[in-house]
């Protein structure tokens, strides 16, 4: 390992330990053969409503730690290195997830996926678009802020900005508002789901189709259904499918709001016919290959019998429980009320107006198709 190498390593490590001892406080230690419960534990034994009513758990406690620690003392400056890596954990939690599932699942879940969630995206980017345009917005905001509408939050908004020659304050202003819209979706969808007698399916399809941001979709579909090893969460089952669904449409979402784009502003310098190749190819998500790569290993009796469940296939139950854990208190300790409120007045409403309709609307066809 050379010094440059070692050195990446020594900045990142105390931040993973910083995020593994929120999950670890706040999941208990049962899992590793210990009695204690952690906070979640402690919230179900000594708390009716936050527990039974509102159904609170780890998901939504690990969040909650890390958005109170990064909006009063902030992140510890030897955390911080290691914090920017949570992504890596729910992508490689997703991976592993797809022990869940056999091929046959996957494609029954994924032909009704792919025909809902082309429906929502696709209207969503068209919509915002045109309510940008019909509000004067810069044409580089209001494609940003589709993307984020429409596909996959944060991660949409960065793949489309370099493509429609984003100014810095039309990312600033679309992320910003995608995580506040997002925020209330993290806490509101959960609870409207158990007051509407969703079933963990129906839950599952409403979050990967209605939440905006990837992140959010998997901490409301485990917080709506944590899961065990034993019982793993159907709605995170159902979710990630569609979440995942939304995130292989990207590379294609990015060549249309270009075209899009591109005739909202008489802008004559973008080429989306020369660059679709390319576009296509920089933006697909390789972990999505791997998740894959988990399902087909998982049908054909690598890791054991499904049913029984094997040893080897809990303990990727219990690892990604974890990893997601860890994943999502980065995802707390990144959430900041100071750039949340860099949402400028027009791109908070337009989006607000789109992601509230999404939502809702997806709520109505989920009830009624399914």
């Amino acid at each position: 390992m050379n010094e440059s190498t070692a050195s990446k390593w020594a900045k990142v490590i105390p931040g993973l330990l910083f995020m593994f001892i929120i999950a670890l406080l706040t999941m208990g230690t049962k899992t590793f053969g210990g009695e204690w419960t952690g906070i979640e534990g402690w919230i179900k034994t000594n708390s009716n409503f936050l527990g039974n009513v509102l159904k609170i758990n780890h998901v939504i406690i690990v969040i909650i730690i890390g958005m109170v620690i990064r909006n009063t003392i902030g992140i510890p400056s030897w955390a911080q290195a290691g914090v920017k890596t949570s992504r890596i954990f729910i992508k490689m939690g997703v991976i592993l997830l797809g022990s869940l599932y056999s091929l046959t699942e996957l494609a029954t879940l994924g032909s009704t996926s792919v025909l809902l969630i082309a429906t929502f995206m696709f209207s969503t980017i068209i919509f915002t678009m045109w309510l940008g345009k019909k509000y004067n917005m810069h044409p580089g905001s209001a494609a940003c802020l589709a993307a984020g509408a429409g596909v996959c939050g944060v991660s949409a908004i960065v793949a489309v900005a370099p493509a429609v020659k984003a100014r810095g304050e039309d990312i600033a202003y679309s992320i910003a508002t995608i995580l506040s819209f997002g925020i209330v979706c993290l806490f509101t969808f959960p609870i409207l789901g158990h007051l509407l007698g969703l079933t963990p399916e129906q839950f599952g399809m409403w979050a990967g189709t209605g939440i905006l941001n990837s992140g959010q979709v998997l901490a409301a579909a485990l917080a709506f259904d944590p899961g065990t090893a034993d019982v793993p969460s159907i709605s995170l089952k159902v979710g990630e499918i569609y979440n995942l669904t939304r995130v292989v449409f990207l590379p294609l979402v990015v060549l249309l709001i270009t075209i899009l784009y591109a005739r909202m502003s008489d802008d004559k310098t973008v080429d989306t016919t020369a660059n679709a190749g390319k576009t296509f190819f920089s933006k697909f998500p390789l972990f999505v290959l791997g998740f894959i790569a988990t399902v087909t290993l998982t049908s054909f009796g690598a890791f054991g019998p499904t049913n029984p469940v094997s040893a080897d296939l809990k303990a990727f139950r219990e690892i990604y429980g974890w990893f997601f854990s860890i994943g999502l208190t980065g995802l707390g300790l990144q959430i900041s009320f100071a750039e949340m409120r860099k949402a400028g007045g027009t791109p908070l409403v337009i989006g607000s107006v789109a992601g509230f309709l999404k939502a809702a609307l997806s709520l109505i066809v989920v009830l009624w198709l399914f």
